[in-house]
């Protein structure tokens, strides 16, 4: 007990002593060399907003013009797909130069083809659905393309505050290093302890670098999902601080499970399916071709007149393999919006311990250790200019703030991500070719698409 109080003992009386020895002008550094420790919310007041960049982007992002275009293919297919067959006109002569004369009949015939069982009207309610599937991929296309411009958006606004950290950080260390180096001449620090500061600053020098590089990158990506990656350097307006906290999980859950666009497409899907099968169904029904023909008989010298009416007989035919082969496609779209539900409640599930975490932080550091740090502070550089405290002891308390302050800035970057996929119905790819209504189709083969 009595050498643990000679031991505490002097350590008081070094540390007096370090403050004693503190050298002549050092306590103007609050007023004249030291910036305040503080982290502006925002870092453009004149600039893009998050709206302003996504309406760019609706108007110039490619892929939103190739999502369209596969509307208006899908309506182009579904105008053919109703169109009755055109009908057919041609010349007629038979027997020529029977008994010396130009033939028995030289005339004109005509010929059409008509389609029974409803079968034009149901080819066009398929091909209609599947212009409800192309324009609801083309709405989540353009949630994909909002979702990945907030995104980014948010992350240049998390690198430009980063910056300002790392500008202050290398502040810090520069007056770190000038301070070890005094206190090395006066005798109180090792060469050691100066190489060591002097590191700290080429390490914070080396992160200033890589958050600049990290803010160019983020700034290009996201002028890319806009769709002008040549447009000139132009500030951002927004901020990364928010009081919106999280929806709880049931709600996450059932918001998406109502609204995502790739289960109302693969719900779309179905009932493609089953119009496919009610078509394939009336495919056996045969359709009847009528024919007229007429001209003059030059044997008989008499004008004369045919007809024909025909059709073939589904005997052998009736389309029963086609038809399997629509219900076990049905089958497959049931099965199908059952695996995106499951598959997307297994993503929210990550994406939601993220979202949460990343709140608990924010709050955390927000109420407790950011405004404890600034007391800190505060206290430090009382007691520094009442001579009770080293100015090391300051500097050391100043870069724990910023320290803070930038885990801070990922957290709210990390929830706002988090926020903005989970708000956004875990759509991402801006600049990913969308997909079609359906994959192939009888448009390959054949030009009266059914």
């Amino acid at each position: 007990m009595r050498i643990t109080t000679q031991v505490f003992l002097l350590a008081i009386s070094h540390a007096a002593i370090s403050i004693a020895q503190e050298p002549s002008g050092r306590f103007d550094r609050l007023q004249m060399r030291m910036p305040e420790v503080s982290v502006a919310p925002e870092f453009v007041t004149n600039g893009l907003s998050l709206d302003m960049l996504q309406s760019m982007a609706l108007a110039n992002n490619p892929t939103l013009r190739q999502a369209k275009a596969q509307v208006v293919a899908a309506q182009g297919a579904a105008l053919q797909a109703g169109l009755p067959p055109n009908p057919h006109l041609g010349f007629v002569a038979e027997q020529i130069g029977v008994n010396g004369t130009a033939g028995e009949l030289l005339g004109g015939s005509a010929s059409q083809e008509f389609v029974r069982g409803d079968k034009l009207g149901l080819s066009r309610a398929k091909y209609c659905q599947r212009v409800q599937i192309a324009m609801t991929n083309l709405q989540a296309q353009e949630q994909r393309v909002r979702n990945d411009i907030e995104i980014r958006f948010y992350q240049a606004l998390a690198a430009q505050r980063l910056i300002d950290v790392a500008e202050q950080t290398i502040a810090i260390a520069n007056d770190n290093v000038l301070t070890h180096r005094e206190m090395l001449n006066m005798g109180q620090l090792g060469e050691a302890e100066v190489l060591q500061a002097e590191v700290a600053l080429r390490r914070a020098s080396v992160n200033q670098r890589q958050v600049h590089n990290d803010f160019d990158q983020v700034r290009r990506e996201l002028m890319s999902f806009v769709g002008v990656p040549g447009s000139r350097n132009t500030g951002l307006m927004g901020t990364l601080d928010t009081d919106l906290g999280p929806v709880d999980w049931d709600t996450a859950l059932s918001q998406l499970l109502a609204t995502s666009p790739e289960i109302v497409a693969a719900r779309q899907k179905i009932r493609h399916d089953e119009i496919v099968i009610k078509r394939e169904l009336a495919e056996p029904i045969p359709n009847v071709t009528a024919g007229l023909t007429t001209g003059y008989n030059a044997e008989t010298q008499q004008a004369v007149a045919g007809v024909t009416v025909g059709m073939p007989i589904p005997i052998f035919n009736r389309n029963q393999g086609t038809v399997r082969q629509a219900r076990a496609d049905l089958n497959r779209s049931y099965a199908e919006v059952e695996r995106l539900q499951l598959d997307l409640q297994n993503a929210l599930a990550k994406q939601f311990r993220d979202y949460v975490t990343a709140w608990q932080h924010v709050q955390e550091y927000e109420q407790t250790m950011l405004p404890k740090s600034r007391r800190a502070v505060e206290i430090l550089e009382k007691s520094y200019v009442n001579r009770r405290a080293p100015w090391t002891s300051v500097l050391a308390a100043k870069q724990m703030l910023l320290s803070l302050e930038s885990e801070q800035i990922q957290n709210q970057l990390s929830y706002r991500t988090a926020d903005v996929s989970i708000r956004g119905n875990l759509l991402t790819g801006g600049l990913t070719e969308p997909s079609g209504p359906m994959t192939g189709g009888h448009i390959d083969a054949n030009n009266q698409p059914r």
